[in-house]
């Protein structure tokens, strides 16, 4: 399966694709999908496609030399469950082996199914 930069190209499979999903539907809001387009093209994004079908993005947060914060990691319902979300981190990995890489995440159970080691944790500064 390809893992591929994100490209304008993959947008409407991307957006598509997740709007299809309850969890992710804030991303593709009226009021914030423009923003989030912006954001894909100007983050490290990754697509995956399997014979030629959208089945998953990975992005993250990159702007500096010491390390990648992934931010958002989908694989689409149907196509879970085959290592895709799998490939996509590895695929950080193999592009920054020298970088420390951390999730954002909200689904801890995954990222320990994974072997990975969970350090500190994520505060919301209020407003």
């Amino acid at each position: 399966m390809p893992i591929l930069r994100y490209k304008p190209e993959h947008q409407d499979a991307l957006i598509s694709s997740i709007g299809e999903d309850p969890d992710w539907k804030a991303f593709v809001s009226q009021s914030s999908v423009d923003k989030y387009k912006k954001s894909l093209r100007e983050s490290l994004t990754y697509v995956c496609y399997e014979k030629g079908v959208f089945v998953g993005y990975l992005r993250a947060l990159h702007d500096d030399d010491f390390s990648i914060y992934i931010s958002e990691l989908f694989v689409v319902p149907e196509w879970r469950n085959r290592t895709i979300g799998r490939t996509l981190l590895a695929q950080v990995k193999k592009e920054f082996p020298d970088l420390n890489i951390y999730v954002l995440s909200d689904e801890d159970a995954y990222y320990e199914k994974l072997g990975y080691g969970k350090v500190g944790s994520v505060f919301e500064v209020p407003e």
